[in-house]
């Protein structure tokens, strides 16, 4: 195909997003201008770009063809986000939208004493922020990525879609560089600790199309610990998120990100996320996919540092006819570096998980340590699940290793809970969970573990 011919042919697809759209987009935003620059360079890249299909590596075993695209829109619908000062110790809003459905735990969550500070965004527009003492004067920088954009511009431009995420990586990350809005933005100076959790929550209500960007820039020496949560009405009707995650980790720095997606089964999901590793620091990438009716996921960690480590872990849930595919890497592009991943799914009814998991250690990168494993257990005779894993190996002196199982709830575990007065149904969720817990235990917040512990049960009970 000719690039005329898959220009006309994207943009008959998109329909809702176009360039009059963009531009409609850009005129309503006060964004500096090498911003306004980047999102026109990305709409370049779209246009240019064919729409994926089955005949595509990394898709053949997500169909989107029907993905209603061009019934969205990313403009016209909702209000603009909008800003609110942070409070200290409890929740500020400043002509911010409704909060109606959003969930219980997320608006006690703000007033905790167990985090450093959460953010809330409800369609697009910020409807909480709150601080705890001492945050901002450690110079340690939260705040939602519009604010961030006006007042630390300076801070975002070097790295924002241009270093870990970029518009040319597919086509989904070109539509979200023309066509995000909103997001979070955390910067933790050097050699500052940030001692309790900080949460990021993003509520879908009444607008189709959501476009989230994290961005998180840390540092050399610092220290800090991010819960981003994703979701919206269980029984909502047809959206489209399309995200992005970029994970900043400088020399002897130390992140540990939870990324909990919670969609509602009409939204169609699809996210680009990717984590570059310097020097000496330390990742730890926790990943949680409930929600959605189908989710399509890239989770890069490249580990571009001597001595720089990556410790990955996911836990995966569908049910119904949910449709959840993780693309996982781990990229070794220095010596000395380790990752070590352990992914576990469950399916029950017709649902089906993809998981595609690659090793690649470059040829400049001798003494790697990789581990990949993933697990999933079947809790039904038309669940489907697909584990790939891979390893791409161009150098010498590495220990790479991976693991992958299918399997059932052990029959006879199930007999012995329900010879104690348990039902079936009760012993299955006990397995379960148990088979979860070895992830879920290194989620470092227990509340947000045991809402998971209760997600997962009331899957299982569905």
């Amino acid at each position: 195909m000719t690039l005329v011919e898959t220009a006309t042919k994207t943009a008959d697809t998109l329909k809702g997003f176009t360039r009059e759209s963009l531009e409609a987009l850009i005129a309503s935003r006060d964004e500096p201008a090498w911003v306004r620059d980047r999102r026109l360079e990305a709409w370049r890249v779209l246009i240019e770009t064919p729409y994926p299909t089955t005949s595509d590596e990394p898709w053949r075993r997500t169909d989107v063809k029907a993905l209603p695209i061009s019934e969205f829109s990313p403009v016209g619908r909702g209000d603009p986000a909008r800003s609110v000062s942070p409070a200290k110790g409890g929740l500020s809003r400043s002509g911010s939208p409704t909060l109606r459905g959003v969930p219980a735990d997320w608006k006690r969550a703000q007033k905790s004493d167990d985090i450093s500070g959460a953010l809330l965004a409800v369609d697009g527009a910020v409807a909480g922020h709150v601080a705890a003492d001492g945050l901002e004067s450690s110079g340690v920088i939260f705040t939602d990525m519009d604010t961030a954009l006006r007042e630390h511009g300076d801070l975002i431009e070097p790295y924002f879609l241009t270093e870990a995420v970029r518009p040319s990586d597919d086509y989904f990350a070109a539509l979200h560089g023309a066509f995000w809005q909103g997001g979070t933005f955390l910067h933790v100076p050097r050699g500052v600790e940030v001692k309790l959790p900080l949460r990021s929550f993003t509520w879908l209500s009444r607008r189709d199309v959501s476009a989230p960007h994290t961005l998180v820039v840390m540092e050399p020496g610092s220290r800090a610990v991010l819960i981003d949560e994703y979701a919206s009405a269980r029984a909502g009707g047809p959206a489209f998120n399309v995200g992005a995650v970029e994970l900043i980790l400088k020399d002897g720095s130390q992140l540990d990100y939870v990324g909990i997606q919670d969609w509602g089964r009409g939204v169609w999901n699809f996210t680009n996320e990717r984590a570059l590793v310097r020097r000496d620091a330390t990742l730890h990438w926790i990943a949680s996919g409930l929600g959605s009716r189908l989710t399509k996921t890239f989770l890069d960690a490249r580990l571009i540092g001597q001595g720089a480590t990556a410790l990955l872990s996911g836990v995966f849930f569908a049910d119904g006819t949910q449709h959840l595919d993780l693309d996982t890497e781990q990229n070794h592009l220095a010596p000395s570096t380790k990752s070590d991943l352990l992914y576990k799914g469950a399916l029950k009814d017709s649902a089906r998980t993809v998981w595609q998991g690659m090793i690649r250690v470059a040829q400049e990168a001798p003494k790697t340590d990789g581990y990949q494993a993933n697990r999933n257990l079947l809790l039904s005779d038309n669940a489907r699940a697909d584990s790939i894993p891979g390893l791409e190996i161009l150098t010498d002196d590495v220990r790479c290793t991976h693991g992958s199982t299918v399997s059932r709830i052990d029959e006879e575990e199930v007999f012995y809970l329900m010879s104690r007065g348990i039902s079936r149904l009760d012993s299955e969720t006990l397995l379960a969970n148990a088979f979860f817990t070895p992830v879920l235990d290194r989620i470092p917040l227990a509340s947000v573990r045991e809402r998971l512990k209760k997600e997962i049960a009331k899957k299982m009970k569905a």
